[in-house]
């Protein structure tokens, strides 16, 4: 069963060009332009409704609204899906508070695993890893014997939470220049570093998605979350995670070995992930705020980025940190150790039930008890406060 909740149609096979030439586009560093074209996307498509028009069939418009659907969609093996998955639509994952946002009480987690040996780390790609899967196409009535869970080989796993994903297009739309001028040296053994890595087109970016900064753009992490999560692959991801060394006998449905997707669903949903607008920001600060800055705090949890004329008020850095070893997955994605994870941005933070990459944490005060490494200062420093002072941050923290 499908859930739809745009009346949108699907667009013309002729569209593909459409969608291909915006790929191409953001993969020449086009994100402004469709984060200008979505923010006007979202305005048109209100009064679009209000006045019971559609937006006309394959414009920009049209594309955000194509991938509202398209998030809400629940894909079946004849779409692509598996052979497996851990969802069958992006809406399973991120529909709290609503769409776009985390998984019921703030959990939608999934498992990343990997072998640790004298020679290093070892994700398992093509061994049943880096991502474990729960579902299988089976499960829908279609032959298949791939095993699920945990593969054999694993020596450690690290449990991950779906992020929300609000304010993603202008975090895409961040130039790298500005995350490159906050790797400076900010007092306390604070350091972040930017986590350099190739793009689609071999170029290399600073990355700002995932918890360990390991993805450069909103549309990499859409085309990875599709092959990854629901087992559908694509230009920019275009090889499932499936053991290797299968012959053709062995196929279940959603196996293909060309990208099941054209770019054109990746395309539409990353348009639509761009128009969601960011958390509001806060018109006034609360005391709280400085009181955060003052401990250290903001050294991480950079209140705002620069993007053209305006402010981003995300509160990170979107740098790799030395969080200890509380926080050490054992993980090496690129150039992120175990204990380097991105300085989540705090906007939002008040409407997450659970906090840090593994949904550990049911509060903010457990949250900060569990940094340590380069914000060690910063926790020493919030935990000498004043009991008001300590209940301000937190106040400021909740209210975000």
């Amino acid at each position: 069963m499908r859930t739809i909740l745009c009346p949108v149609p699907p667009p013309p096979r002729r569209h593909a060009s459409v969608a291909r030439a915006w790929i191409y586009a953001l993969s020449l560093g086009g994100t402004l332009a469709l984060l200008a074209v979505a923010v006007a996307a979202a305005s048109l498509l209100q009064e679009a409704a209000r006045a019971a028009s559609p937006p006309a069939s394959g414009s920009p418009e049209y594309l955000v609204a194509r991938g509202a659907v398209l998030f809400a969609t629940d894909f079946l093996p004849t779409d692509g899906l598996g052979p497996l998955f851990n969802a069958t639509s992006c809406l399973s994952c991120h529909h709290t508070p609503s769409a776009g946002g985390m998984g019921a009480y703030g959990l939608a987690t999934v498992i990343r695993v990997g072998r640790l040996s004298p020679t290093g780390f070892d994700p398992l790609v093509g061994h049943g890893g880096p991502i474990v899967r729960a579902h299988s196409v089976a499960e829908l009535g279609q032959p298949c014997d791939l095993p699920l869970g945990i593969p054999a080989g694993v020596n450690m796993t690290s449990v991950r939470n779906t992020p929300p994903l609000f304010g993603s297009g202008l975090i895409d739309a961040l130039p790298d220049e500005v995350i490159l001028a906050g790797a400076v040296p900010r007092g306390h053994g604070v350091h972040g570093r930017p986590h350099l890595v190739r793009d689609a087109q071999g170029r290399e970016r600073v990355g700002r998605f995932g918890w360990k900064a390991d993805t450069a753009t909103l549309l990499q992490f859409v085309a990875d979350a599709f092959r990854n999560e629901l087992g559908i692959t694509n230009p920019l991801a275009p090889i499932d995670l499936i053991p290797v060394g299968r012959g053709s006998s062995q196929r279940c449905a959603g196996e293909a070995d060309a990208p099941e997707d054209d770019g054109t669903t990746v395309m539409a949903v990353t348009a639509y992930l761009a128009a969601l607008p960011p958390p509001a920001p806060l018109a006034d600060l609360p005391p709280g705020a400085g009181v955060f800055t003052a401990i250290g705090c903001a050294a991480c949890h950079t209140p705002s980025l620069q993007l053209g004329d305006r402010q981003v008020p995300l509160y990170s850095d979107l740098l790799l940190h030395d969080l200890g070893p509380d926080l050490d997955d054992k993980v090496v994605q690129g150039q992120a150790a175990g204990r380097d994870w991105r300085t989540t941005p705090l906007w939002g933070l008040g409407a997450r039930p659970r906090l840090l990459h593994d949904g550990r944490a049911q509060t903010i005060a457990a949250a900060i008890m569990a940094h340590g490494g380069e914000a060690t200062s910063a926790v020493r420093h919030f935990m000498s406060l004043l009991p008001e002072a300590r209940d301000a941050v937190l106040v400021f923290l909740q209210s975000l």
